[in-house]
């Protein structure tokens, strides 16, 4: 970038690494972070993983700021919950509601990173 020149984004350079929560650029950009984990497993365990779906569905019920229809998605996460209940649970199921979640959660980063660490483990576990 060179010195007087705009800059209407986020620029990283060099050797930089960045682990963040929540970043938003451009014009309209908003982002949202609460208590993310970013890089963490969501669960190495069914009940981790049964605990993790819980945490979602508070986090949806909170309604949080950018996230236009939470009621609808809490419902979702009540469904994934009903199935990682069960003795064997239907991995595709699981996978298409919380892909349900993630487009209906927009660019809210919470419940993506949320949503990303418990299909991380929802692949390892079943």
């Amino acid at each position: 970038m060179t010195s007087g020149s705009n800059n209407y984004g986020i620029q990283i350079g060099g050797s930089a690494t960045v682990n963040a929560g929540a970043i938003a650029a451009g014009p309209g950009a908003r982002a949202y972070a609460r208590d993310s984990n970013v890089a963490g497993p969501a669960a190495d365990s069914v009940e981790g993983l049964r605990e993790a779906i819980a945490d979602l569905v508070e986090q949806l019920r909170a309604s949080p700021p950018g996230v236009e229809d939470p009621a609808a998605l809490v419902q979702i996460a009540e469904s994934v919950q009903l199935e990682a209940a069960k003795e064997r649970p239907n991995k595709g199921m699981i996978s298409g509601l919380l892909g349900a979640i993630v487009a209906g959660a927009g660019g809210v980063a919470t419940i993506a990173n949320a949503v990303t660490a418990i299909q991380h483990a929802v692949s390892v576990l079943f």
